[in-house]
């Protein structure tokens, strides 16, 4: 209380606008977490598309997991594969441009950005074509961009 007995403000009120404001930034800091931690991962297509194919592939080699990657190539290629020496593939990323089906051959074109790391390097985008045969009612593999090739013997992408 005052010297004539009136009360005074407290400091409360100015305490509670800035937890208020702590609170609104930190609710803005989560919701960009969440943006960054859930955008990028690859999405799903179905494994049974030229596509999916394209992307299991892609993925197995990226992860160094050299024979699942060798299960969705052809028989041809698979039985005369000269094993290519792949370096671990980083920054990767891809995104299908285009898919043509003719009977049982099927053209995946597709944009894949090289090197741009996470701290802004830059990186370098091209066009690149798999080119898969129908085995069994399953899509194989016969050839696949150069940084993706695990047989020296395939054909390379056009």
């Amino acid at each position: 209380m005052g010297e004539d007995g009136v009360m005074e403000p407290t400091a409360a009120r100015p305490d509670r606008t800035l937890i208020a404001i702590l609170s609104i930034i930190a609710a803005i800091v989560v919701i960009a977490l969440v943006v960054v931690f859930t955008r990028g991962g690859a999405t799903e297509v179905d494994p049974t598309t030229p596509e999916g194919v394209v992307q299991s592939y892609s993925l197995a080699v990226v992860d160094s997991d050299y024979s699942a990657a060798r299960d969705f190539l052809s028989t041809e290629l698979r039985e005369n594969c000269d094993s290519a020496d792949l370096n671990t593939i980083q920054g990767l990323r891809m995104t299908v441009i285009s898919s043509t089906i003719n009977d049982d051959t099927a053209v995946v074109r597709v944009s894949m950005e090289r090197g741009s790391g996470d701290f802004g390097g830059s990186g370098y985008v091209s066009e690149e074509v798999f080119t898969l045969v129908l085995e069994d009612r399953l899509w194989k593999i016969e050839s696949t961009p150069w940084d993706l090739t695990l047989c020296y013997n395939q054909g390379i992408g056009e």
